[in-house]
């Protein structure tokens, strides 16, 4: 009898281990295990990159360059939400302003609210999607080179005093406009530390600009397409 008692708490022995694990390592057991915490913290993103009119933008401005920030919340792992600013400038084409000594720059801002998708939120190399709705704050300025002016440069604690010639310029006309435009993306990321990383992405910028006349009196609309590349970081 005692050699039986002896076998039966070995067998049990064995077997608890066994299905003590099971018990913790499947949640679809007996519902030991409970389902992990989604992640949520907030979220910022800075970056810089080249900006790249396309369409009828593309004709009139060459690719030009800027920066954007955000800031925001996460609240799962593959989903949070991130308001964004973005500032970007460019240089007319020369074959717009076919007069001498005249040229034109633009610049454009933006504030959007964008929906971010994280599709790989645990791997060290991640991709997500972004996108939502903005305002477009754009204008455009044409000037020509007035002149030259001796501007006095004194600086006692350089040891230096001179007068330079600088060129003038003047402002022949400026025009702005603020219209609502949609913008959508993907990126991917690299894990530096924790949840901080390395991004870069491309994204399409849609505009819906105003109504107007040409020479011609054909109505056409000021639409405005960009597509920035940007890199940066992002938590």
């Amino acid at each position: 009898m005692r050699l039986r008692h002896l076998l039966l708490l070995g067998l049990l022995a064995l077997i608890a281990p066994g299905a003590a694990h099971a018990q913790y390592s499947d949640p679809t057991t007996a519902g030991f295990v409970a389902a992990p915490e989604p992640e949520r913290h907030f979220m910022f993103s800075v970056g810089g990159g080249t900006s790249f009119p396309i369409a009828d933008a593309g004709g009139r401005f060459k690719t030009g360059g800027g920066f954007q920030l955000g800031a925001g919340f996460q609240f799962q792992q593959r989903l949070g939400v991130l308001a964004e600013y973005l500032y970007t400038a460019y240089d007319v084409e020369s074959d717009v302003l076919d007069v001498a000594n005249v040229e034109g720059d633009h610049s454009m801002q933006a504030g959007s609210i964008n929906a971010v998708v994280n599709l790989l939120p645990k791997s060290p190399i991640g991709i997500y999607l972004i996108g939502g709705p903005g305002l477009y704050y754009r204008r455009v300025a044409v000037s020509q080179l007035a002149g030259v002016a001796a501007v006095p440069y004194c600086d006692p604690w350089l040891y230096y005093c001179s007068t330079q010639v600088v060129p003038v310029e003047e402002i022949l006309g400026a025009r702005s406009s603020t219209d609502f435009g949609l913008n959508a993306g993907a990126g991917i990321t690299l894990s530096i530390v924790g949840d901080l990383r390395l991004y870069v992405e491309g994204r399409y910028h849609y505009i819906f600009g105003p109504e107007f006349t040409d020479a011609g009196g054909t109505s056409r609309r000021a639409d405005g397409q960009y597509v920035p590349v940007m890199f940066g970081l992002r938590y």
